[in-house]
């Protein structure tokens, strides 16, 4: 168990959540805030204090709070979600989220660790995320041996992608092709069951697959 800065204990992931050029957040079984990192403040323009305690998903404007209590039941029972959201800034900008939760243990209480990698503005914005390329079909593939070990080297890969490494950033930094460090993706995907690049990034981090 890893402590936060705030005296208050976090799972093993918690140095990656704080490094992480990726927008993430821990919510508890009330659908409550309970942390968020730094890259998720700055995309949704938050800040900590007006965050913490606050109901997920309350700036969606896509869903309803009836289909949104459904999901977050959902994700309770199988303990894993993904999708896409249209939430609203606090200026009134709207952005399109696609976003995944796994849920993990933090001092023995039941949290969803939800991961946003595509983030864009509505209608047809740029992207807000930099770091992330956009994914492909490739990337997309189904799960065949849910369970597999990772690799060391998809363990390195996975936990760059994880702190918002880009492809070809990862594949200068390990001396790999691009092409390589995708194969080495999809097949930590095709292991942990995951259908998207965010969905990876939570079940490695709060299943502790990946070391910070």
């Amino acid at each position: 168990m890893t402590t936060s800065q705030d005296g208050s204990e976090r799972g093993p992931f918690w140095p990656m959540f704080e490094q992480s050029h990726i927008p993430m957040a821990l919510v508890d079984r009330n659908r409550r805030y309970v942390a968020v990192n730094d890259a998720g403040l700055e995309l949704f323009q938050y800040t900590r204090a007006e965050v913490i305690g606050a109901v997920a998903g309350r700036t969606s404007v896509d869903v309803d709070s009836a289909t949104a209590a459904a999901e977050w039941e959902q994700l309770f029972r199988v303990n894993e979600f993904y999708g896409d959201r249209i939430v609203e800034h606090p200026g009134g900008t709207l952005i399109h989220v696609s976003y995944a939760a796994h849920a993990t243990s933090v001092g023995g209480e039941w949290m969803a660790l939800i991961v946003a990698l595509s983030a864009r503005l509505e209608p047809d914005g740029a992207e807000l995320i930099g770091t992330i390329e956009p994914q492909t079909a490739a990337t997309r593939t189904e799960a065949k041996i849910k369970g597999s070990v990772l690799t060391p080297r998809e363990r390195e890969v996975v936990r760059r992608v994880a702190l918002g490494a880009s492809t070809r950033r990862i594949a200068a930094d390990m001396f790999l092709s691009p092409a390589t460090v995708r194969s080495h993706v999809r097949n930590a995907m095709v292991k942990t069951g995951a259908h998207t690049r965010a969905q990876l990034v939570a079940i490695v981090l709060g299943d502790g697959l990946v070391g910070d």
